[in-house]
């Protein structure tokens, strides 16, 4: 590591790091406000608007794990590099793309480069940053993940109302080109080189992994837009074997001292295993709720883009919010952040539905005002559940295999959230009875909000099943601060 370029630069690595970081949250949250909008203009259906979210983020999930042992081979700062560009290309070809099937192809692309890009963050953080400065560092690279996740639906709908040069939703996607650009120009001065470890590849993880999470996501998206076609069914069996496959593959890489995707022996430990169903559950909620709102604010009550982000700023300031006030909660009371946190989402949503019930309201705007506590209450429940649940789950595992437990909990995240925004927009669009921007079908407001009832039922549901996982985790933990992403 070159210490004199580390100790000259840290801050600058940081910001460099920190706005990669940005725009990969960025990215998943600020497309859900811009939904709508892309969906009218391509002449799409709600099951390809749920691809284009979805396929960033399996694609990220997918290959997460990977994209981090790549920057143990050939070098953390060259591979930050080389996918922040990508991402930069793959953000230019979004911004253009001329169908919603190019799109779809260019978010996969974009969800593979970030998950070349992003691994390294918190890799080279522990290279730059000494022991003593390291936690004022992950704090803020939490808070840059919450702010994300505030800011991106505020910015996406303040773009396309202002409609800069007549790019409409586009101009998305093109403000991630001058942050990708600066920040990489200073890659090569203000971030540390790294030696390389050549490791094995396992490539037939990763496509058992990617076969096995496609033939699951994309029949669960294209079957609740299609009354569910025959293939749909052959596609979940062929699911399932793929990840029995997977576990034999992996279980026999393991055993021969290779380096697994997945390691088996991890799923020994039961505080493990329930923790990895708690973050499943727990963030299959979390991604597809956003979508939904997206369409209620902007198709149900019509909102505009921006009005709709601003609809958002309950749940996300809520989140950030909670997610600082966690952190130190979970230091000295363990996994009983989780169990609250479970309790206050449960808590939000049952308050949503009564929002929702039937009743009188003076106009659109004034329905989402009325919203707005309920959504606060859900957004602090998200925030403490969400910054201290990986710490928590690692604190299950031994120190030495900290780092693959890690990549396994980020992957379920990841995958969590791409099934969230399938099934829970499943269910949204059987309970609407037609697709969202279906004129034919003449859906009124009261339509969207009485679908979003019904999800939050499915939420309120999901928020319990946390809550009982949480109480099945040790009663005591030390989780790791600043480990979640």
């Amino acid at each position: 590591m070159d210490t004199m370029q580390v100790g000259m630069y840290p801050r600058m690595a940081l910001a460099v790091l920190l706005a990669a970081t940005f725009m990969g949250i960025l990215d998943v949250l600020i497309v859900n406000v811009a939904g709508p909008s892309i969906q009218r203009d391509l002449g799409a259906s709600f099951s390809d608007i749920q691809l284009v979210i979805s396929g960033y983020v399996l694609a990220y999930a997918v290959a997460l794990t990977s994209g981090g042992r790549l920057g143990d081979s050939l070098g953390k700062r060259q591979v930050f590099l080389a996918g922040m560009l990508a991402f930069v290309l793959c953000s230019v070809g979004c911004a253009v793309a001329p169908s919603v099937g190019v799109l779809i192809g260019l978010r996969v692309a974009q969800g593979l480069a970030a998950a070349v890009m992003l691994p390294q963050v918190l890799s080279i953080i522990q290279d730059v940053f000494p022991p003593q400065r390291r936690p004022r560092a992950l704090a803020l690279y939490g808070g840059t993940i919450g702010m994300g996740a505030v800011v991106g639906q505020i910015v996406g709908g303040a773009l396309i109302r202002a409609d800069v040069l007549g790019l409409g939703w586009r101009s998305v996607f093109w403000v991630n080109v001058p942050i990708g650009l600066v920040a990489a120009a200073c890659v090569p001065f203000v971030l540390p080189r790294t030696r390389a470890v050549r490791r094995p590849a396992d490539i037939p993880g990763l496509v058992l992994t990617a076969v096995a999470m496609t033939l699951l996501v994309y029949p669960l998206v294209r079957g609740s837009g299609g009354s569910w076609p025959w293939w749909v069914w052959p596609a979940f069996v062929g699911s399932a074997l793929s990840l029995v496959g997977l576990w034999y593959v992996e279980r026999g890489r393991e055993k021969a001292g290779q380096a697994p995707l997945i390691a088996p022996s991890l799923f020994r430990d039961r505080g493990f295993t329930t923790g990895l169903g708690a973050a499943l559950v727990f963030y299959c909620g979390n991604y597809g709720l956003f979508l939904l709102l997206a369409y209620v604010f902007q198709e149900g009550l019509h909102l505009s883009p921006f009005a709709s982000g601003v609809g958002f700023l309950p749940l996300g300031l809520g989140f950030a919010a909670a997610s600082l006030c966690g952190r130190r909660f979970a230091v000295r009371h363990g996994n009983a952040v989780l169990k609250l946190g479970s309790v206050t989402m449960a808590i939000g949503y049952l308050a949503l539905i009564a929002t929702l019930a039937p009743g009188p309201f003076a106009s659109p705007r004034t329905e989402a005002l009325v919203m707005a506590p309920s959504l606060l209450i859900a957004g602090v429940g998200q925030g403490l559940v969400a910054a201290p649940l990986i710490g928590v789950i690692l604190a299950t595992v031994p120190p030495q295999e900290a780092g693959a437990a890690s990549g396994i909990v980020l992957t379920i995240n990841q995958l969590a959230g791409s099934l969230g925004v399938a099934v829970l927009g499943a269910l949204f669009v059987a309970l609407l009875g037609a697709d969202p921007q279906q004129r034919s079908a003449h859906l009124t407001g009261h339509d969207f909000t009485a679908a979003l009832m019904g999800c939050a039922w499915a939420l309120f549901a999901l928020a319990g099943v946390t809550g009982l996982l949480a109480w099945r985790l040790p009663s005591r933990s030390q989780p790791a601060v600043g480990t979640s992403h």
